[in-house]
Formats: C-alpha cells, structure tokens, sequence
C-alpha cells in the first residue's frame, strides 16, 4: 500500500506539475501582458482624470472670475456707454441746467476723438447763471450716471444793467465717453 500511495503521491505532483508548466508557459504569459496593458491605460486613464479634476478647480475659479468681470462690465456699460447717447446726454445737462437756475446759451458737439478702448465726444457748452448756481451746475454734471470730464473751463462775469447780481458767463467742454468697439 505504501507503494500504491506513493505511486499516487507521484501522479499528483506530476499533474499539478504538468497543469503548473502549462499555466505558466500557454496562458498566464498572454494574460499577464493584458493585465499589464490594463494596468498602463489605468494609470493614463487617473493621470488624465487627475488633470481634469484640476482643470475643473480651475474652470470653477475662471467661471467666478468670468462672471464678476460680467458684473463690472454691467457697472462700466452706465459710465461708458456702446453707443453715442447724445440726445440723452444734452437733456440730462439741459435739466440740470434748468434745475439749477442755468441758461444754456449755446452747446455744440465736436469731432469725437479715439482713445485706445474708448472714444471721447467733446460737446462745448456756453452758459450763463451766478456763481452759486454755476457751481451747482457743474458739480451736478459730475454726478450723472455716466462717466463726463469738464474741461477748458473759462468764466468771465457779466453784469446785466439794472441787476445788483453779477452774471458769469462760462464756457467749457464737456467729455461724454463710450466704449470701442
């Protein structure tokens, strides 16, 4: 029996050795190569995954930053407007004008002048008003919704016959600017 056993203890070890050998040379070669192929285009696969998920921190820090640069550009449309609002512009100034006591005695538009992002539309004004209201006038012309540079401002008084008062007369340009597009 001892030999009988030993006979089958052979047999085995020879069958899992010939099961072994034919494991390891027909099928576990061509199936460690597709592991090995799995495992490469997993590792390209998380690499590409880890730059996207940066590129989506960085999406979401551009959205934010996109959508507040929408937001200024909301608030600077009203100071510089896309188009030539002039009829607007001159009756902003005419009730200002009004307002304050003011008489608009001439205004004329001049040659708009390119500035880079910005076009800048001269509109020379002559008026006539006292001090205190040509003061106002002026200060109030700053305060409309709308980016306005006065400049070459000139006064000279004027003193009407009959009248304590003294008149100023003055004359300047004022700078209305829109966006270029």
């Amino acid at each position: 029996m001892n030999e009988m056993m030993r006979d089958k203890i052979i047999a085995t070890v020879v069958i899992v050795g010939v099961v072994c050998l034919v494991f390891f040379t027909i099928i576990y070669p061509p199936r460690q190569r597709e592991f090995s192929s799995l495992d490469s285009e997993y590792e390209k696969l998380e690499k590409r995954l880890n730059v996207a998920i940066e590129s989506l921190k960085d999406f979401k820090r551009l959205q934010r930053e996109y959508d507040s640069l929408i937001t200024i550009r909301a608030r600077i449309e009203i100071f510089l407007p896309e188009e030539k609002d002039i009829p607007n512009l001159l009756e902003d100034i005419a009730r200002v004008g009004t307002q304050y006591g003011v008489e608009i005695m001439r205004f004329k538009p001049q040659t708009p002048v390119p500035q880079g992002f910005c076009t800048e539309i001269p509109i020379s004004f002559n008026v006539r008003g006292d001090y205190h209201q040509l003061g106002r006038f002026l200060s109030e012309i700053g305060n409309l919704p709308r980016l306005l540079k006065v400049g070459k401002l000139q006064v000279s008084s004027h003193k009407k016959e009959g009248l304590e008062n003294v008149t100023l007369q003055a004359s300047f340009v004022v700078s209305a600017y829109i966006i270029t597009k």
